[in-house]
């Protein structure tokens, strides 16, 4: 079968590999779509990160080449002995942590804080940047009939979207301001507003500005005009939004938070920063305005699912598909140059 091997920076290479096969417990997928996340464009551009490259991961014992891909979707075609509830046929996403389910925190249900965590496409597994793949049962959430294989490949991002959005325990009729508008700022606003709140969105880009736009009753704000800050504050009648959630990653969008999150409020970091970071501790101080990171999910799948099925996410206008063959120009540099917000790879073309 056809997939996509990550072998160092800068190096991914589409080659024939053995079709993988279900062993007990497991589900063999055929993939429709695999997203290309922003993880995946800094083990592209900047790593390795995740990826281990030069020595084995301590856990799985994996080491590039790896088949990359974690954000998919896929039809059931095989499943491995004690697999008795998943049909050939049916469409599932995966969600890739892979847990082993003994330690304290995965007794304690944070199974996304595992000691001994795995990500399916980085560190263990086949990857869903192919044409098949195999998962844990645990780790394939079936869908509704009527679900789409590009919803199915965006499940992903949307639970980690979802689990910022909860971690900032936003309640109907708060305001959130949203720095960010690629697919986890897009996904924090559309939750955010699914759970009936008023939703800010930041971003400096107008092509994703535009895109927010389009997606329905939000406020948009460019954060390099002049007064971002006295602009939400304008907007919320002095007080400042009940919770910011930093999806961007950058310095600027948390200062920001820190000072336009009403006092009470709480800031949640969801985005990856790749720099040293300074937090002014007095404004967080003196209004008790809780920082807190936010890492992938946990639970959150069946509650993205529960939404999709609302409507709550429209895909069209930020959602874009292409063959694997032009995953380098189309996928990688497209969205490095920020001309593309979400691109889902279809491994069979």
């Amino acid at each position: 079968m056809r997939a996509l091997l990550y072998y160092d920076t800068g190096d991914v290479r589409i080659e024939d590999v053995a079709e993988p096969e279900p062993g007990p417990g497991q589900v063999k997928l055929r993939i429709a779509y695999n997203g290309i996340c922003g993880s995946d464009l800094h083990e592209y551009f900047d790593g390795p990160g995740m990826i281990p490259v030069s020595a084995p991961h301590p856990v799985t014992g994996l080491r590039a080449p790896v088949v990359l891909g974690h954000e998919c979707g896929g039809e059931v075609v095989a499943v491995g002995d004690g697999v008795d509830d998943l049909t050939v046929g049916t469409l599932v996403a995966v969600e890739p942590i892979q847990r082993c389910g003994s330690c304290p925190d995965c007794l304690a249900g944070r199974y996304n804080l595992c000691s001994h965590m795995g990500i399916f496409g980085y560190t263990t597994g086949t990857g869903g940047m192919a044409e098949y793949t195999v998962v844990d049962r645990v780790m394939a959430h079936p869908l509704p009939a009527g679900f789409s294989a590009r919803q199915a490949a965006v499940i992903e991002p949307l639970a980690v979207a979802y689990h910022a959005v909860r971690r900032a325990d936003v309640l109907p009729d708060q305001t959130v301001a949203v720095h960010g508008a690629g697919p986890v700022g897009l996904g924090a606003a559309l939750t955010a507003r699914h759970l009936g709140a008023k939703v800010l969105v930041s971003d400096p880009s107008p092509v994703r500005r535009a895109v927010a736009q389009a997606l329905g009753d939000f406020t948009i704000l460019d954060p390099a005009a002049d007064g971002l800050d006295s602009m939400i504050r304008h907007v919320t009648g002095g007080r400042g939004v009940d919770a910011s959630i930093d999806a961007a990653g950058a310095a600027p969008a948390l200062r920001v938070a820190v000072d336009t999150t009403a006092k009470g409020g709480c800031i949640v970091v969801a985005g990856v920063h790749h720099q040293p970071l300074r937090l002014a501790p007095a404004p967080l101080m003196l209004g008790e305005i809780d920082v807190r990171p936010s890492m992938t999910y946990r639970g959150e799948f069946p509650l993205v699912i529960e939404a999709m099925a609302a409507e709550a996410y429209p895909l069209d206008g930020w959602v874009s598909t292409i063959p694997l063959t032009d995953i380098v120009k189309d996928g990688f540099e497209a969205l490095r140059q920020g001309s593309a917000v979400k691109v889902l790879v279809d491994p069979t073309v």
